[in-house]
Order: structure tokens, then C-alpha cells, then sequence
């Protein structure tokens, strides 16, 4: 079976409710008076905790914060609750309110210490920055973020050279140095020698993870304020050849042929200590981390707000965390006339369509083709929405003016395009149409794992080439082995080669892997049926009722529970 992914988030949205009905993320809802925090310390509490709960931080933070005026709290939950209260306000950008917390924590505290570093460089105070960035611990993440930060308090007190020295240990750790090379640059640059600067960009770019989006940016800003933006280009070049599906490519080259560039102010302190938490906070994305990741980039945006690739890097960090309205503001935040704003634009449609505000979605792609008729990114990303919407005549149509904008110069990474609209083209029942663009995906990227169970799974459903669509979902599974739709697919072909007993345990795993598809719990049953096991087959096919099926399949399943599977 295969699955429809539109972009690299989770999708859905939270349940909103009438008390937290300001700013909420769902489409329709009546406009409720947002909630007030009443007297009861206790009532404050259960809102406040069920507005974390569901998403609702700054109306959490609220009433929890009005928790903090009772008098007769146990120490315990206090010191509890100043955590909670902390780590809230700091991933929503409060950074006043936090820094008051802060300053009653643990001295010891990386998180507190770290807000309390950002608060004194935004008031200028960089003799009292330095001293609480010398008390982070180099513990744990620590260890990453003391020494950048660091070395910028330094630089303000000390000077540049001071601040270098501080830095030197870092050139020696395993994998760290990039970092080391970056910062190191970006000290030079503070200190204006732009010649030793591109020395340590050249040797972070040569590290091993090659090329950084930021990295790009500022090694190109510093080419071009030198009147050398062909050696720009070429940096950007390099960075495209290694990411050609990056969004966010061409806003740096709308930048480098503006001139924009050449005009962007000297690289200062809160400069530098907003790009070491810009980069710390990059690598901080997997669940586990998220939420110091956004603290992170909340503090880099603190000093520097007009800093485009941080807003993006936090709006992420929301959307990963279903927040999509909340990303979204931050995402408006980008000053339209950067060119980072076209980017932003992109990802407020995608958002817009998890919250259920599809037409919202179109309406701002389809202003976006009209100012950019020539844009290819615009028709993938209308394309995307509608396919995922199963709007699919006219999801074919954008996908198809993509196509014309490409023309003959299709690349291996257009393969998904290709993939995209052969989709369409299948839902629409237009085969023969489809294939060759299922084919011609496979030829630009062999041994796709999507392709190879896309076309597997729509041979086997018309009955052609099966052993050729065995072997392709075979190496689909290998490459995916708990992708549960490719699975799925593996125990379909068996079922429909006939190979009943084979196909039953890859379809268990599959429902295993994807127990709330109703399509996979179908094919299982009807696997149990084939081998006499008919009990559990009734079993899976009442499941599948119960999972929301299309009323096509709804119609067969009730066939079945009514007559068993007919044998044809």
C-alpha cells in the first residue's frame, strides 16, 4: 500500500476548546472570550496545566504565573512549578519574565545562566554577561555552548584576540571543529579582518559536514561587501549542488543580485552571540532536545530579531510540535521585502492546510504564482496541498505547470515531481499516463523506496507484472523495514500471487507497524479468510470499519462481514 506525506512535520492539530479559543489552530471555530485567570490557586493550576497540555503556552504560562501569588504553596511544588513556569516562558520568547526566574535559580543552572547571559547582552551590561557565562556548566550540551558564548562575553570585555584564545581549545575536539572554524571567522570579522574571516570559512566549509545553509550566507555576504560576487555565486554554487531541493537557495541568491548584500551593517556582538545559539539550537531537533533547540533560538531572536533563518529554525521547531498557528506568526514576523519572506510564505500555506484552512492554503500559493509566475516551488507546494486533499484533477494541473516550467532540463532530484504527478495521474484513473512517469522517476533516482512500492503496489492491483512488482517491493521493504504501507504492500503481492501463508505475517507486521489504517486491516482479514482463520478475519474487518473508511471500501467490508469472502 503506499502513504501520502506532503511535507516533513506530523500532521494534524490539536483539539481546541472554548476557553482557549483565541489564537487557535483549528479552522471554524466560534470566537470565545479568551479565559481569565480567577482567584483559586488551584482552579489556575488545572487551566494552566491543560493549556500546556494542549499546546496553549502563553495561556498556560498565564495562569500558572498566578499560581506563583498563593502564599500557602508546599516549597516542593514552588520550586516545581518555577521550573515548569521557566522553561514555558523561555520557549515562548518572555525572556523578562524568564530572566526574573532565572535569577533566583540554582547558580549552577546552564538554561538559567544562559537566559541571564542573553538578558545583559541585550541591555549592554557585558561585564555582568561574562560573568554568568562563565558559571554555565560545560556539562552535557553545556559542553557545545560554553565556550561560544563564552568567547563572545569575552570579545566584549576582553577583545577579539582574548576571545580567540578562549576559543582554541575547541579546534582540538573531535568534531567540533567546523564550529570552531566558523566562530573563529566570525570573531575576525567582528574585529575587522576580513582576510583571516574567509581563511576559517574555507576550512569549516572543507569539514565534514561540508556546507551549512548559514555558512553560505555569511562566507557569500563576505565576498560580495568585498566587490567579489562571482566568487559569491560560486559559494552558493557549491551549497546547491549539495542541497538542491533547498527552499531557501534561491532567497540567498534574490540577496546577492539585489545588492542587498553589500548594504547589511558590520558584524557586532549580539551578532555573535546570536549566531552561536542560532547553531547550537540547529542541532537541536530530535524530540528529546526540542524544546532547549527552541529556548535557543527564542534567546537568539531576543538580540537579533530581524534574523530570518532563526525565525524559520523556531517556526520549525513549532511545527514539529503541531503548533502550526503558533508557527505561523513567527513565520509573518519575516519582513516581506526579505527574501527569506518568499520561503516563509511557502511553509504559512503548508501550515495553513494542517490546520484544515485548505482554500486559505491555495489562496496565498495562487497570489504567490501570480507574483512569480516562473517559480517552480509555488506549483509543487499547490500541487502537494490539493493531492494531499484529494483534489487531484487539479493537483494534476499544477504539477503540470511545474512540469512546463522545467521543460527539458529535468535533474535526478525532479524525480519526486515526476513521482508527484504520476499519483494524480493514477487517482485520476489515467494509467497510461502515469506509468511512464512512475518509470522515468525510477530512472533519475533508482531504487527509490517510495517509487518502487508506488508502481509495485499499482501493478498488483491491476494484475500485471507481479513477479517484477514482488522483487520491487522487496527491495522497498529492505530499505524501509518498518515503513508499515511498504509492508503492506509485500504481503498484498504474496496474497495476490496466491501465496496466502506466506502473505499473512507481513501483513500482521504491517498492522503492527500501521494499526489504524483501515485499508491494511482489510487486506489482513481477507489473508486470514484465505487460510481458514475466519474468526480473526470477521475481527480485522470490523477494525477496519471502525478506522473511518472511504465509503467504497466501507461498501466491501460490510459485504463481507455479511457473506464472508467471496471467492471469485
Amino acid at each position: 500500500m503506499f502513504a501520502r506525506t506532503l511535507k516533513n512535520t506530523v500532521f494534524g492539530a490539536f483539539i481546541c476548546i472554548p476557553l482557549f479559543a483565541a489564537g487557535c489552530t483549528t479552522a471554524n471555530e466560534p470566537d470565545y472570550p479568551p479565559l481569565e485567570p480567577g482567584q483559586s490557586a488551584f482552579s489556575n493550576y488545572l487551566v494552566g496545566q491543560y493549556a500546556v497540555r494542549h499546546g496553549k503556552m502563553d495561556t498556560g504560562a498565564d495562569f500558572l504565573l498566578k499560581v506563583q501569588d498563593a502564599t500557602d504553596l508546599p516549597d516542593v511544588m514552588v520550586s516545581s512549578l518555577n521550573r515548569q513556569l521557566f522553561t514555558i516562558l523561555a520557549g515562548e520568547g518572555r525572556l523578562d519574565e524568564a530572566a526574573r526566574l532565572a535569577e533566583h535559580m540554582d547558580q549552577n543552572d546552564m538554561m538559567g545562566n544562559l537566559v541571564l547571559v542573553v538578558r545583559d547582552i541585550a541591555n549592554d551590561q557585558a561585564q555582568a554577561a561574562l560573568k554568568h557565562a562563565d558559571a554555565i556548566s560545560n556539562q552535557g550540551i553545556g559542553l557545545f555552548i560554553k565556550p561560544l558564548v563564552y568567547a563572545w562575553t569575552v570579545a566584549a570585555t576582553q577583545g577579539a584576540d582574548a576571545a580567540l584564545a578562549s576559543l582554541k581549545p575547541m579546534s582540538k575536539q573531535q568534531g567540533l571543529e567546523s564550529l570552531y572554524h566558523l566562530h573563529s571567522g566570525l570573531l575576525h570579522l567582528y574585529a575587522g579582518r576580513e582576510d583571516k574571516a574567509e581563511d576559517h570559512f574555507k576550512q569549516a566549509a572543507s569539514g565534514a559536514n561540508g556546507m551549512s545553509l548559514r555558512l553560505a550566507e555569511l562566507y557569500g555576504t563576505l565576498l560580495v561587501k568585498q566587490g567579489r560576487a562571482e566568487e559569491a555565486h560560486k559559494v552558493y554554487e557549491t551549497y546547491f549542488a549539495d542541497h538542491p531541493d533547498s527552499l531557501y537557495i534561491q532567497a540567498m541568491l534574490d540577496d546577492l543580485e539585489s545588492g542587498a548584500l553589500a548594504q547589511r551593517p558590520a558584524f557586532g556582538l549580539k551578532d555573535g552571540v546570536a549566531e552561536s545559539l542560532f547553531g547550537l539550537a540547529s542541532s537541536l531537533r530530535s524530540p528529546s532536545t526540542r524544546q532547549v533547540g527552541l529556548i535557543m533560538g527564542q534567546l537568539a531572536l531576543h538580540i537579533k530579531p530581524d534574523f530570518p533563518l532563526a525565525q524559520i529554525l523556531v517556526a520549525e521547531i513549532l511545527e514539529s510540535n503541531q503548533r502550526f498557528g503558533d508557527a505561523n506568526k513567527v513565520y509573518a514576523g519575516i519582513a516581506p521585502e526579505n527574501p527569506f519572506s518568499w520561503s516563509a510564505r511557502l511553509r504559512m500555506a503548508l501550515n495553513l492546510d494542517d490546520m484544515g484552512r485548505t482554500d486559505e492554503a491555495v489562496d496565498v500559493l495562487k497570489k504567490m504564482e501570480k507574483q512569480h509566475p516562473d517559480r517552480l516551488e509555488v506549483m509543487i507546494t499547490l500541487g502537494d496541498i490539493l493531492r494531499h486533499r484529494e483534489r487531484f484533477a487539479e493537483s494534476e494541473k499544477a504539477y503540470g505547470k511545474a512540469l512546463k516550467l522545467i521543460g527539458d532540463n529535468i535533474q535526478p532530484h525532479h524525480w519526486n515531481l515526476l513521482y508527484s504527478r504520476a499519483i494524480t495521474l493514477e487517482r485520476l484513473q489515467r494509467w497510461e499516463e502515469a506509468e511512464p512517469l512512475f518509470l522515468k522517476a525510477l530512472e533519475l533516482e533508482p531504487n527509490q523506496p517510495f517509487v518502487l512500492n508506488y508502481l509495485g503496489y499499482s501493478w498488483i492491483e491491476k494484475g500485471r507484472h507481479l513477479a517484477r512488482a514482488q522483487k520491487m517491493i522487496e527491495d522497498a521493504v529492505r530499505q524501509r523495514p518498518r515503513d508499515g504501507y511498504i509492508v503492506d504492500s509485500l504481503g498484498w503481492v504474496l496474497y495476490r500471487l496466491g501465496d496466502y501463508e506466506k502473505a499473512v505475517p507481513h501483513l500482521e507486521r504491517a498492522v503492527e507497524l500501521q494499526p489504524s489504517d483501515p485499508v491494511i486491516n482489510d487486506h489482513l482479514g481477507d489473508a486470514y479468510w484465505k487460510v481458514g482463520r475466519n474468526r480473526e478475519a470477521r475481527f480485522q474487518w470490523k477494525r477496519a470499519k471502525s478506522l473511518d473508511p472511504t465509503d467504497e471500501v466501507l461498501e466491501v467490508l460490510e459485504e463481507k462481514l455479511e457473506s464472508g469472502l467471496i471467492e471469485n
